[in-house]
């Protein structure tokens, strides 16, 4: 409990000590403290007025310039058309991407020559003018994609046009990087439709010239018709076979219906072979060989599908450069302007008083420091303890180096007239 009531009290004593310290010099701090306030205040009224000017962009929206048809192309072409034409990293927003392109070089020199900034900024090089012109902006993207592009100037309208023109070549670049991306595309379409035009005629006539040899018109219809007939025959056959086998018993073989019989089978006979083999002497409908109708119907599926293909992909690939040339020629905002940049009225900086009161505060802190010393050192000399022994040593070996060094600059002095 004592050593607790003694630390008590050394404390109260340390802080009574320091409370006699200030009040003792409290003119001094005072006077310091409103010199410094109003030096700073008059220091401040030199320098110019900055003045920030801010724009707004809503967040891009993703464009699919493609249609369905890009569902149907690689997914590295289909998305050149839509959106920016630009891929991006997995954790960055399209908002992201443009914010990018706001502090690119393209945007930043653009910005430059139109204001002449090199002049106003008095740098040389095109990068000392980039360094100071991002200097004094800000892009920000916000947690709902809006991007913010802010400039500060000592020129008020130049603050706000410098700020709207950010956005302006913003749009610009876009727009070109999308025009050469649908340039690109139209010219690779415009190539593959060529290709394809030309296949679509081959597999056009590879059709037609399976239909002029086979004469297959209509495979299907050409089947049944063949069927029939030959069931219809085969039918004659089995009655006249009949027939014949009657005849057999009652009739000699050089009778003459027997005989009449025997040639009409024989007749019924060769028409079921030319219809199963095949004849060119039938009729071009029905001149399909039975056992070539497998292989046939084969061989004509596959150029129906063929042809399907081509006549597909000859369609997608023609809307597909209909597309193509309508976005390379698209000459529509790529962004849009939420809040449009005016010329502020009120400076953004420097905030005078609240420099000046901060001059203040730092001129009564060193001060008091300063004094805290002069009473360290006051009180140590009295008791001329050993800490003011060193210290005057050390103050003795500083005032001979300073006698040193002025006694050779006034040899030099002395030597030189």
């Amino acid at each position: 409990m004592s050593s607790i009531s003694e630390n008590n009290a050394t404390e109260k004593g340390f802080f009574w000590l320091f409370l006699s310290f200030v009040f003792k010099w409290r003119r001094l701090l005072l006077v310091n403290t409103l010199i410094a306030v109003v030096f700073t205040f008059i220091v401040m009224l030199f320098m110019p007025n900055w003045y920030k000017s801010t724009t707004t962009i809503l967040p891009p929206e993703k464009e699919s310039g493609l249609g369905f048809g890009a569902s149907l192309l690689p997914s590295s072409l289909g998305s050149l058309l839509g959106g920016s034409g630009m891929s991006l990293p997995g954790l960055a927003s399209p908002s992201d991407l443009y914010a990018s392109i706001a502090k690119s070089r393209a945007v930043c020199m653009a910005v430059i020559e139109k204001y002449n900034l090199k002049t106003v900024f008095d740098t040389e090089f095109d990068e000392q003018a980039i360094d100071e012109l991002m200097g004094r902006t800000s892009i920000l993207v916000e947690p709902d994609g809006i991007i913010t592009i802010s400039y500060e100037d000592t020129d008020q309208n130049r603050a706000a046009a410098v700020t709207n023109s950010l956005a302006e070549e913003l749009n610009r670049v876009n727009r070109e990087n999308m025009a050469s991306k649908a340039h690109a595309m139209r010219e690779f379409v415009e190539q593959r439709l060529t290709e394809t035009i030309s296949d679509l005629a081959a597999a056009e006539e590879a059709y037609k010239n399976f239909q002029e040899i086979h004469f297959a018109v209509s495979l299907d219809e050409q089947v049944k018709a063949v069927i029939g007939a030959v069931a219809e025959l085969r039918g004659q056959l089995a009655v006249s076979e009949i027939e014949l086998g009657v005849m057999k018993k009652s009739l000699s073989p050089t009778n003459l219906t027997y005989q009449e019989q025997e040639y009409k089978i024989e007749q019924i006979k060769d028409q079921l072979s030319k219809l199963e083999n095949g004849d060119t002497t039938q009729s071009a409908f029905l001149n399909m060989p039975m056992k070539e109708t497998p292989q046939l119907a084969l061989q004509l599926a596959r150029l129906t599908r063929e042809l399907k293909i081509q006549e597909t992909i000859f369609e997608l690939l023609k809307q597909q450069y209909e597309q193509a040339k309508i976005q390379e020629l698209k000459d529509t905002p790529t962004i849009q302007v939420l809040d449009k940049a005016e010329i502020p009225k009120i400076k953004s900086r420097p905030k005078r008083v609240s420099i000046a009161i901060m001059g203040g505060m730092a001129s009564f802190g060193f001060t008091l420091i300063f004094v805290l010393m002069l009473e360290f050192m006051r009180r140590e000399k009295e008791k001329d303890s050993l800490v003011y022994q060193k210290m005057r040593s050390i103050t003795q070996m500083l005032n001979e180096d300073y006698d040193w060094i002025r006694t050779i600059f006034s040899r030099k002095r002395n030597n030189g007239s």
